[in-house]
């Protein structure tokens, strides 16, 4: 038996669960996913089309006839091992300290949410996959490496973020099959949201009322209602539109905390997991880029 799944030979492959919420304030997008599980470094789905629509009409008598199933495609991401780990010396923790009692617990709290920005980070920053090696860290595709059929760009001349451009990436990923119900945007690009005062815009409160607001949770759009969530590690450059439903971490081993065998005067302690994003339906899913990030006068 092979010590590393790089030189092992029978491994089973793969087929597809979760962590749960750390900071679904500051990690929107992580928080809001659903959970898969991962059984193999190498993760893989399939996806499948639904096809083309085409005109259906057959005679009186006609002659049953069939054709070749579309095949479905197989997809992957390689899992990704993150971690974080403290020490405090065995003193720091048991001196009086204001605010805490435990140094060592209150570290651990911080490296949790910390942690939870590194996977909302990746899942918004990592545009390339690397399987890795034994001396080389395995990284995960995130949004930028995936969504690569419906993105709207201007030449790398910049534009400004308007109602119409986000109109015409929902039809377009409409056109294409997909519904998205959440854009995804950089604080900066959620105050341009916030100003769309056309007559055909209506501004929500949350999903219930529809009184005009200062501030926009939901738009309403020609292609169905849009949650506009603000994502602290997305740039001023590109908005999102995600279809959530297709989209999965899948987890390999679920993140745990664990105690650091005792080699000196200190506790030590570590937080890790091994994750990987699915990525199905990937035309459900647009990209805006080239904006500009201007918000316009008053």
């Amino acid at each position: 038996m092979a010590s590393n799944t790089y030189a092992a030979v029978g491994n089973k492959e793969d087929v597809s669960d979760i962590i749960t919420n750390i900071s679904p304030e500051d990690t929107p997008l992580y928080s809001k996913i659903g959970r898969s599980k991962a059984s193999q470094v190498t993760h893989e789905w399939l996806e499948d089309i639904l096809g083309e629509p085409r005109e259906n009409k057959n005679p009186e008598g006609y002659t049953y006839f069939t054709m070749n199933a579309e095949p479905r495609t197989r997809l992957n991401n390689y899992t990704q091992i993150m971690h974080r780990g403290i020490q405090v010396t065995d003193t720091q923790e048991i001196v009086l300290k204001y605010g805490l009692r435990s140094e060592i617990a209150y570290q651990m709290q911080k490296e949790l949410k910390g942690l939870a920005f590194d996977c909302e980070r990746a899942l918004l920053t990592q545009d390339t996959k690397v399987l890795g090696s034994m001396d080389e860290a395995r990284q995960f595709g995130g949004l930028p490496y995936w969504i690569v059929t419906n993105i709207l760009s201007n030449g790398g001349t910049p534009r400004a973020l308007t109602f119409d451009l986000i109109n015409n990436a929902l039809e377009q990923v409409w056109v294409a099959g997909g519904k998205p119900t959440i854009l995804l945007v950089s604080p900066r690009n959620k105050r341009i949201v916030s100003t769309f005062t056309a007559g055909h815009t209506k501004f929500m409160n949350g999903n219930t009322t529809k009184k005009l607001s200062q501030v926009i949770s939901v738009l309403e759009t020609d292609f169905g209602i849009v949650q506009c969530m603000t994502d602290r590690f997305m740039p001023d450059d590109i908005v999102y539109g995600l279809s959530p439903e297709y989209i999965k971490k899948a987890f390999l081993r679920n993140f745990k905390t664990g105690e650091l065998p005792k080699i000196s005067d200190m506790a030590r302690r570590y937080v890790n997991g091994e994750w990987t994003l699915e990525m199905r339906a990937e035309k459900a899913h647009f990209k805006i880029e080239d904006l500009d990030g201007i918000v316009p006068a008053a």
